[in-house]
């Protein structure tokens, strides 16, 4: 075992660098391995006690993520306690990370005011770089939320203080800047219950444009605005906005307004209808029709703050205002048209795992979904017989279409069988359920795509029954990633490792591509990032999971492309193949999925040093099982990572009814 020096990770022997962050391990060969793992400890991190620049006494190490700590030290000048904020070393070799993180100090260095934390300096010690800013003593809105028992949700009157706060802020912030980052983990609450906003290190200055491109997307997605996300740099204080909504219906109601959300009020009735409204225009997709800045904001929400003061009835509020508003969604279909384009980027993940919760075995024999199933065995061979009636005629187009449809007709033979021979539940069901898979997967199909029949798979020692897919046959490509860049409204960031590479070399698979890059594309094609369970099944096949590799238990030289210290096309090895037709799984380049290593953050779009798994043997690295995973920070960027996609098949009445309609 070879221990990171960056991240103090234990990785396998043979490796030249940490297969979490990328650091170059001790055994490497090269300078930069001997400089990183012979840097004292004191270059690393501080330590309880040590004294940094002769000025700050390290009193407590209070938080670390996957991209730096944060101490509270004693500040001998001040005479305060203080916190500093520091960048782990591996990131110092990243110019956007370092740009990143001086920003924060030098925009939160011009702002003084009671609702924002104060950033006092910038300073470096040994090869390290830290911010000395204030030290709260509190938690985070996050934190608190977190911290509530099950179905529990904050008083309204404390989520409309916290707001109103939150808009005083930003009252006196967008006097400067643009936060472009507000979600619960930046917003802190003292012992005084005071709000302290925190984190502009993504911030845009009103007079500076130098930090981000056209192309660069900055910020959190599940609370960035339509406009933030198209382009970073061409947003206004109305973003920000827009940000506060999403945070208030989430405060409010525990859920994202993902999809076509729910008004608050409908979900909990403590909420005052009036509330609906103020959310509404917060998240409107339009920045034309939201509230144009915070005092309009906090002054929309000042009759809702003197009423839940006043301790009116809300219940009648609610009786005397419902006979006046519409009881329909949070927001018009219309105007929704742009949010689900967007939204549906912080929701792909959720979506993934909320399949995953459905079909989840409670037993370790994947005996599991005989009750529900068996229960709708009518209405599955209804809806097979729907599905196959219109998906025939496909079958006089591609050889992969007339496979579907026989495997389907396999299926649908045993479930017609079954029903004949007087059998009932599972035995009718099953099949039938197989057979609507395989008739639904021709209607979502796309070219060089391969269906992944659903079924029980064993990730980590927990057996997970899930729903059948379609999976990308090769990883994404140079050409198809350059297609994307180019038609996606506003462009998208080339990378410039590859810049050159893309236009001579189409045919091998896309690197130098961020999880985020990754989910970008997958969802501008319609599609979603595998999760770890999905990947594992599709690698095996239908074969027993004891299979290490596509073409067995054994490891076979020159089988795909693994060890070969560079890239090939994709398809370039035939034994590197399913008996599905997936290619490249075993070598070529590691790919993306939706999960995460913590998997308590599933359905969460990762935030700041998160890290999320990714599955597949890669051209650089040794050989490894197909069911290994390993990790990276979800912004890494590498020459042996890439990502291939998905379309999840709906066996649900409303699944099969959005497949058929995509057939003419």
């Amino acid at each position: 075992m070879a221990r990171c020096s960056g991240c103090n990770h234990e990785n396998p022997s043979g490796l030249s660098r940490c297969e979490r962050c990328q650091t170059p391990l001790p055994s490497a060969s090269s300078e930069e391995a001997t400089r990183v793992s012979q840097a004292p400890a004191g270059d690393l991190q501080f330590h309880r006690g040590q004294v940094v620049n002769s000025r700050y006494t390290v009193l407590d190490l209070i938080g670390r993520g996957g991209m730096g700590c944060i101490y509270k030290v004693h500040d001998n000048v001040l005479g305060e306690d203080v916190a500093l904020k520091t960048l782990l070393p591996q990131f110092l070799r990243d110019k956007m990370v370092v740009e990143r993180f001086f920003n924060e100090a030098r925009i939160a260095r011009k702002l003084a005011h009671p609702n924002i934390v104060r950033v006092h300096d910038i300073g470096s010690a040994g090869k390290g770089v830290f911010i000395s800013m204030e030290y709260v003593q509190g938690d985070s809105l996050r934190g608190i939320i977190e911290k509530l028992p099950p179905g529990r949700r904050l008083p309204i009157a404390e989520v409309l203080r916290v707001v109103d706060e939150l808009c005083v802020a930003l009252e006196y912030a967008h006097q400067y800047t643009i936060h472009r980052d507000i979600k619960p983990e930046n917003i802190m609450i003292d012992r005084q219950q005071r709000i302290k906003l925190m984190d502009f290190g993504i911030s845009k200055l009103m007079d500076n444009t130098r930090m981000t491109g056209a192309s660069v997307v900055m910020g959190t997605p599940y609370y960035m605005s339509p406009e933030q996300l198209r382009n970073s740099r061409d947003v206004d204080a109305r973003a920000d906005i827009y940000s506060v909504g999403v945070v208030l219906y989430e405060v409010l109601t525990g859920n994202m307004p993902t999809g076509v959300p729910r008004p608050a009020s409908q979900m909990l009735k403590e909420i005052p209808p009036a509330m609906d409204g103020i959310v509404a225009k917060c998240v409107d997709p339009d920045p034309e029709k939201r509230f144009q800045n915070a005092s309009e904001l906090r002054a929309a929400l000042q009759p809702v703050i003197k009423m839940v003061g006043a301790g009116k009835d809300l219940d009648k509020t609610r009786i005397a205002r419902g006979r006046k508003m519409d009881r329909g969604p949070l927001m018009s279909r219309g105007a929704l048209g742009w949010a689900l384009v967007l939204l549906i980027v912080a929701g792909m993940i959720g979506a993934s795992a909320f399949l995953l919760r459905q079909w989840r075995a409670p037993s370790g024999d994947g005996a599991a979904a005989g009750p529900a199933l068996a229960g709708r065995a009518g209405e599955l061979l209804r809806d097979m017989e729907t599905a196959r009636s219109r998906v025939e005629p496909l079958t006089k187009g591609s050889p992969m279409m007339r496979e579907l449809f026989e495997m389907g007709e396999r299926s649908r033979t045993a479930a017609l069988a079954a029903r004949q021979q007087g059998l009932e539940g599972p035995s009718v069901a099953g099949p039938a359920e197989e057979a609507l898979g395989h008739y639904l997967a021709m209607a979502l199909a796309r070219d060089d795509m391969v269906y992944v029949p659903g079924g029980a798979v064993t990730v980590d020692g927990v057996p997970t029954q899930l729903p059948g897919f379609l999976m990308d046959a090769t990883e994404v490509t140079m050409g198809q990633y350059a297609k994307f860049c180019d038609e996606v409204e506003n462009g998208w960031r080339v990378p410039a490792e590859v810049r050159d590479a893309m236009q001579a070399y189409p045919d091998y698979p896309m690197t130098y591509v961020s999880f985020f890059d990754a989910q970008a594309f997958s969802v501008f094609a319609g599609k979603s990032l595998p999760t770890r369970a999905q990947w594992a099944l599709a690698a095996h096949g239908g074969k027993d999971v004891s299979d290490m590799y596509p073409w067995g238990g054994e490891w076979v030289s020159g089988a795909c492309n693994c060890q070969t210290q560079k890239l090939a096309p994709v398809k370039s090895h035939d034994k590197d193949k399913t008996a599905r037709g997936i290619y490249d799984l075993a070598g070529n380049v590691s790919e993306w999925t939706a999960s995460p290593l913590d998997a308590s953050k599933a359905g969460q779009q990762p935030d700041f040093g998160d890290v999320m798994l990714v599955c597949g043997g890669n051209y650089a690295a040794t050989p490894s099982p197909l069911r290994a995973a390993q990790e990276r920070v979800f912004e890494a960027r590498s020459h042996e990572l890439g990502f291939r996609c998905v379309i999840g098949v709906d066996t649900s009445p409303a699944g099969v009814a959005e497949a058929l309609r995509r057939l003419p």
